[in-house]
């Protein structure tokens, strides 16, 4: 009996569509058990006899008939595919049928971006503090993600280790996008924001000027003290006053003083990161004692 020796090969070609930024080429991948491959990749039956001429590789797809090879087989759906093949020389020897899966994968990862510590939405913009810390996820139910980019301004992509936090006051871009393990890449997703760890400013305004007398503050009863806050970053959330020592509440309208004595306003603001100002003190005395007149008179 003639002895024929039969050698199957099975090559994978990628399309050649290479991304930009940090992301890598399309690839196969192996997670130790099976290859992962993207929708572009094609892959090639090849064959050797030795002992006599080729005829023909015949193939089936996922179980379906055999038929003859005659060019790369790509595939148009996702998911588990079987390709089985063997080769048939010119004198009807037919090689052992051979059995290759794969694990097409054409979706990018999903992701997202989530803030733990002080944030605030302002229209379109995202309000944080240095305190805050960005953290970035992404999951892919095929391949499996292979990583996860980040760039924070002007700087160059680089590998999301682990929670970001910036520190430097004013306003930033972050940009961040993800690449699963055949090369697939999500959309780059852009977030404009700002740094903001200062606290308001706070001012109390009487609404009559104080008479000062050996350094001393003195107002009448009538008098009504005005508080306002400014934060031109965040933005003012509250406004607190205290009397005398008294538990902060929250200030709303105007108030008049109406107890003679010495008396002590504070006042603090929050912005809506909760950053809090230093408490602003202003003391003062109420007198509510008028003056007294005397007449005098005189005979000459």
């Amino acid at each position: 009996m003639k002895k024929g020796l039969f050698t199957l090969m099975l090559i994978l070609f990628l399309m050649s569509s290479i991304y930009m930024l940090f992301a890598q080429e399309k690839r196969i991948y192996n997670d130790g058990n099976i290859d992962y491959a993207p929708l572009s990749a094609s892959f090639a039956l090849s064959a050797e006899d030795f002992e006599s001429t080729l005829k023909e590789i015949q193939y089936s797809l996922d179980g379906s008939a055999i038929q003859v090879y005659r060019g790369p087989i790509n595939f148009s759906d996702e998911g588990r595919h079987v390709i089985g093949y063997r080769a048939v020389d010119l004198t009807g020897n037919i090689s052992t049928e051979k059995i290759y899966s794969v694990v097409i994968d054409g979706t990018p990862p999903d992701g997202i971006a989530t803030v733990e510590g002080p944030v605030y939405m302002g229209g379109d913009t995202v309000y944080i503090t240095k305190e805050s810390s960005i953290f970035l996820w992404a999951e892919d139910n095929l391949s499996g993600v292979e990583s996860i980019y980040v760039k924070l301004d002007n700087g160059p992509y680089m590998a999301y280790t682990g929670p970001v936090a910036i520190t430097e006051e004013g306003p930033h871009t972050a940009q961040t996008y993800a690449v699963d393990n055949v090369g697939n890449k999500t959309l780059e997703f852009t977030v404009e924001g700002y740094v903001d760890s200062t606290p308001p400013t706070i001012r109390i305004t009487p609404q009559e000027a104080f008479v000062v007398v050996g350094g001393k503050n003195y107002t009448n009863k009538h008098n009504e003290f005005f508080v306002s806050a400014k934060d031109e970053i965040s933005g003012v959330q509250q406004v607190l006053v205290s009397f005398d020592g008294s538990d902060y509440v929250t200030y709303t309208t105007p108030f008049k003083v109406q107890v003679a004595g010495f008396h002590t306003v504070r006042a603090k603001a929050i912005d809506n990161l909760g950053n809090v100002s230093a408490p602003l003190e202003l003391s003062f005395y109420v007198d509510m004692v008028p003056p007294e007149s005397k007449l005098g008179a005189s005979v000459k």
